[in-house]
Protein backbone atom coordinates (compact mmCIF):
# COMPACT_ATOMS: atom_id res chain seq x y z
CA UNK A 1 0.00 0.00 0.00
CA UNK A 2 1.14 3.45 -1.30
CA UNK A 3 0.79 6.54 0.70
CA UNK A 4 0.25 9.82 -2.30
CA UNK A 5 0.11 13.01 -0.83
CA UNK A 6 -1.85 15.63 -2.41
CA UNK A 7 -1.05 19.75 -2.55
CA UNK A 8 -2.77 21.50 0.13
CA UNK A 9 -5.52 23.94 -1.39
CA UNK A 10 -5.96 27.45 -0.15
CA UNK A 11 -8.53 27.28 2.48
CA UNK A 12 -11.31 30.45 2.10
CA UNK A 13 -12.14 32.45 4.85
CA UNK A 14 -14.27 31.40 7.66
CA UNK A 15 -17.88 32.55 7.42
CA UNK A 16 -19.63 34.50 10.20
CA UNK A 17 -21.68 31.46 10.73
CA UNK A 18 -17.93 29.21 11.61
CA UNK A 19 -16.35 32.11 13.33
CA UNK A 20 -19.47 32.90 15.67
CA UNK A 21 -18.78 28.81 16.69
CA UNK A 22 -15.64 28.96 17.48
CA UNK A 23 -14.15 27.35 14.52
CA UNK A 24 -10.52 28.84 13.67
CA UNK A 25 -9.39 27.08 10.45
CA UNK A 26 -12.00 25.18 7.83
CA UNK A 27 -10.91 23.62 4.36
CA UNK A 28 -13.48 21.59 1.47
CA UNK A 29 -12.32 18.86 -0.70
CA UNK A 30 -14.24 17.52 -2.99
CA UNK A 31 -14.07 14.53 -5.67
CA UNK A 32 -12.18 16.58 -8.36
CA UNK A 33 -9.47 17.02 -5.82
CA UNK A 34 -8.29 13.46 -6.40
CA UNK A 35 -8.43 13.36 -10.36
CA UNK A 36 -4.48 14.05 -10.35
CA UNK A 37 -3.84 11.63 -7.90
CA UNK A 38 -1.78 8.82 -9.67
CA UNK A 39 -2.17 5.73 -7.34
CA UNK A 40 -0.03 2.48 -7.98
CA UNK A 41 -3.01 0.40 -7.00
CA UNK A 42 -6.50 -0.15 -5.52
CA UNK A 43 -6.44 0.58 -1.69
CA UNK A 44 -3.38 3.37 -2.12
CA UNK A 45 -4.11 6.01 0.93
CA UNK A 46 -4.22 9.66 -0.12
CA UNK A 47 -2.54 11.81 2.56
CA UNK A 48 -3.80 15.67 2.79
CA UNK A 49 -2.16 18.35 4.94
CA UNK A 50 -5.26 20.31 6.34
CA UNK A 51 -3.97 22.78 9.38
CA UNK A 52 -0.47 23.97 10.17
CA UNK A 53 -0.37 23.91 13.57
CA UNK A 54 2.43 26.36 15.21
CA UNK A 55 4.59 25.79 18.04
CA UNK A 56 2.86 26.67 21.59
CA UNK A 57 -0.65 25.96 20.25
CA UNK A 58 -3.99 24.21 21.57
CA UNK A 59 -5.91 21.58 19.57
CA UNK A 60 -9.46 22.39 20.94
CA UNK A 61 -11.60 20.31 18.10
CA UNK A 62 -11.15 19.02 14.78
CA UNK A 63 -13.54 17.05 12.81
CA UNK A 64 -15.31 16.70 9.29
CA UNK A 65 -18.95 17.22 7.83
CA UNK A 66 -19.78 14.97 4.33
CA UNK A 67 -21.58 17.30 2.15
CA UNK A 68 -21.91 14.69 -0.51
CA UNK A 69 -20.53 11.23 0.07
CA UNK A 70 -17.99 9.84 -2.18
CA UNK A 71 -18.39 7.05 -4.87
CA UNK A 72 -16.15 6.11 -8.05
CA UNK A 73 -16.22 4.56 -11.30
CA UNK A 74 -14.89 1.46 -10.07
CA UNK A 75 -15.53 -1.75 -7.79
CA UNK A 76 -15.43 0.63 -4.61
CA UNK A 77 -16.93 -1.17 -1.67
CA UNK A 78 -15.77 1.34 1.10
CA UNK A 79 -13.79 4.20 1.84
CA UNK A 80 -12.92 6.28 5.14
CA UNK A 81 -11.21 9.11 6.44
CA UNK A 82 -9.16 9.79 9.34
CA UNK A 83 -7.94 12.91 11.05
CA UNK A 84 -4.28 13.09 12.68
CA UNK A 85 -1.01 14.86 13.33
CA UNK A 86 2.46 13.61 12.61
CA UNK A 87 2.42 11.43 16.28
CA UNK A 88 -1.14 9.46 15.60
CA UNK A 89 -3.00 9.27 12.11
CA UNK A 90 -6.13 9.46 14.16
CA UNK A 91 -5.64 11.38 17.14
CA UNK A 92 -8.20 13.44 16.45
CA UNK A 93 -10.72 11.61 14.36
CA UNK A 94 -10.67 7.36 14.37
CA UNK A 95 -11.68 6.20 10.77
CA UNK A 96 -14.96 6.97 9.48
CA UNK A 97 -16.93 5.76 6.55
CA UNK A 98 -17.32 8.53 3.72
CA UNK A 99 -18.27 6.47 0.57
CA UNK A 100 -21.74 5.76 -0.71
CA UNK A 101 -21.53 1.67 -0.98
CA UNK A 102 -20.88 1.41 3.11
CA UNK A 103 -23.16 3.45 5.90
CA UNK A 104 -21.41 6.84 5.50
CA UNK A 105 -20.39 8.84 8.38
CA UNK A 106 -22.24 12.58 7.93
CA UNK A 107 -20.37 14.10 10.69
CA UNK A 108 -17.51 12.82 12.77
CA UNK A 109 -15.90 15.12 15.66
CA UNK A 110 -12.92 14.70 18.11
CA UNK A 111 -13.30 10.41 18.49
CA UNK A 112 -9.35 10.41 18.34
CA UNK A 113 -7.36 9.54 21.83
CA UNK A 114 -6.30 13.29 22.10
CA UNK A 115 -9.69 13.69 23.02
CA UNK A 116 -11.17 10.19 24.42
CA UNK A 117 -9.72 9.06 27.61
CA UNK A 118 -9.62 8.04 30.84
CA UNK A 119 -11.13 11.11 33.66
CA UNK A 120 -8.68 11.28 36.14
CA UNK A 121 -11.42 11.15 39.06
CA UNK A 122 -12.75 7.81 37.80
CA UNK A 123 -11.31 4.59 37.00
CA UNK A 124 -13.66 4.45 33.48
CA UNK A 125 -13.36 5.55 30.28
CA UNK A 126 -15.70 8.30 29.74
CA UNK A 127 -16.26 11.19 26.57
CA UNK A 128 -13.70 13.98 28.38
CA UNK A 129 -12.74 16.27 26.19
CA UNK A 130 -8.79 17.26 26.19
CA UNK A 131 -7.32 18.25 23.21
CA UNK A 132 -4.16 18.25 22.78
CA UNK A 133 -0.63 21.11 23.55
CA UNK A 134 2.32 21.31 20.52
CA UNK A 135 5.48 22.89 21.61
CA UNK A 136 6.73 22.48 18.28
CA UNK A 137 4.91 22.79 14.86
CA UNK A 138 3.15 19.71 13.36
CA UNK A 139 0.36 19.80 10.60
CA UNK A 140 -3.44 18.26 11.49
CA UNK A 141 -3.62 15.64 8.11
CA UNK A 142 -6.72 13.01 6.71
CA UNK A 143 -5.75 9.70 5.33
CA UNK A 144 -7.98 8.76 3.04
CA UNK A 145 -8.45 5.21 2.49
CA UNK A 146 -9.95 3.04 -0.53
CA UNK A 147 -11.42 -0.47 -0.26
CA UNK A 148 -11.35 -1.80 -3.98
CA UNK A 149 -11.06 1.52 -5.69
CA UNK A 150 -8.39 4.56 -6.44
CA UNK A 151 -9.43 7.64 -5.03
CA UNK A 152 -8.69 9.26 -8.27
CA UNK A 153 -11.75 7.05 -10.12
CA UNK A 154 -14.27 9.52 -7.91
CA UNK A 155 -17.08 10.66 -9.72
CA UNK A 156 -18.93 12.78 -6.17
CA UNK A 157 -18.03 13.67 -2.99
CA UNK A 158 -17.36 16.80 -0.72
CA UNK A 159 -16.69 17.11 2.79
CA UNK A 160 -15.62 19.97 4.85
CA UNK A 161 -13.24 19.92 7.61
CA UNK A 162 -13.19 22.23 10.63
CA UNK A 163 -10.70 23.18 13.71
CA UNK A 164 -10.11 24.75 16.66
CA UNK A 165 -6.55 25.53 17.04
CA UNK A 166 -5.73 28.43 19.74
CA UNK A 167 -2.13 30.04 18.91
CA UNK A 168 -1.21 31.21 22.36
CA UNK A 169 2.46 32.52 20.81
CA UNK A 170 0.15 35.47 19.50
CA UNK A 171 -0.31 38.70 21.38
CA UNK A 172 -4.09 39.59 22.69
Amino acid sequence: MADVAITTKIAPPLCNNELGHGWTHRLELDYTDFLGVTSAADADTVTVSLFNIPAYSIVESVGFRVVTAFDDSGGGTTGTVQLGDEDDPDGFQLSSVIHVDATEVFLGFNTGAYFIGTASDTSTTSNVIKGKAYTAAKTVKALFTPTGFKWEESTQGKIIFLARIIDTSVAL
